[in-house]
């Protein structure tokens, strides 16, 4: 993974985590809270009861998802490469004396993982932008998954990425096809082909696919394009976010979620 992601990541995790506790105590009066409305009957239909389950989530970043799975009752191992986001989780986690397992580790890599020990390899929103080769990234969840595990992410909409994201007016800033790397801290804005087509070319079994929009009982974690405050500051917003007559945004499915299963 490049190392200018690496630093910006381990440079601002102490703001990221100071706006995220308010996040992790819904998730502990909630823990179904930690993933979009429209997400959780998704992973209940492939996975069932997650009592004992174990579950791996690369790049876990703000460790939602890693938080609410293990108070679902699963067993998880939380892996990033950015040593400041997983010790500020571990810190949470050890408060709160909850058994999770914590890692830094590349999500192309997962070196200290070894193969056929997951039922579930999880991801959620903003992992494809930082990762420059998705084939890679899919072998390596696929070889650390049982046979019969599955694969589930849910990821921005690849269709949102030619706009502008600064407003609530759509504006196109790129071409679809346009991959990237952008930026001085490079990401990448993947296409869903380049997606599909890497899970398949990795071995995986597709098994259905959710486009989505945000509910209200949503985290804000999970509403990124309905209720930036930027946005509301800006240009004072009093509409419904929710309704795309007032807000444009709302008109485009905001989340891809993809579940695939590992089948020898």
């Amino acid at each position: 993974m490049n190392i200018q992601i690496k630093n910006s990541w381990n440079n601002n995790t102490e703001e990221y985590y100071q706006n995220d506790i308010p996040i992790y105590e819904e998730v502990i009066k909630n823990p179904k809270k930690a993933f979009p409305v429209e997400l959780f009957p998704l992973i209940e239909k492939y996975m069932g009861n997650l009592n004992g389950k174990r579950i791996l989530v690369p790049s876990s970043g703000d460790n939602v998802a890693v938080f609410g799975f293990y108070l679902l009752g699963a067993r998880v191992t939380s892996c990033d490469f950015a040593e400041n986001q997983i010790r500020h989780a571990k810190a949470f986690a050890d408060k709160n004396n909850w058994d999770i397992e914590f890692l830094c580790q590349d999500s192309m890599v997962l070196d200290k993982i070894g193969n056929d020990k997951y039922d579930l390899v999880f991801t959620s929103n903003g992992v494809h932008v930082w990762i420059d080769d998705l084939l890679m990234m899919y072998q390596n969840f696929h070889r650390v998954l049982k046979n019969g595990g599955y694969n589930i992410f849910f990821e921005t909409h690849p269709v949102t990425r030619p706009f502008d994201d600064s407003s609530y007016e759509i504006k196109i800033k790129k071409v679809y096809e346009d991959i990237g790397p952008h930026g001085d801290v490079p990401t990448y804005a993947w296409r869903t082909q380049d997606i599909v087509n890497a899970v398949i070319s990795a071995g995986f079994t597709l098994k259905e696919m959710k486009e989505f929009h945000s509910f209200r009982e949503d985290l804000e974690s999970h509403n990124y394009l309905y209720i930036r405050k930027e946005h509301l500051n800006k240009y004072k917003w009093t509409g419904d976010t929710f309704d795309w007559k007032n807000n444009p945004w709302a008109a485009l499915p905001q989340c891809l979620s993809l579940c695939s299963e590992k089948i020898n």
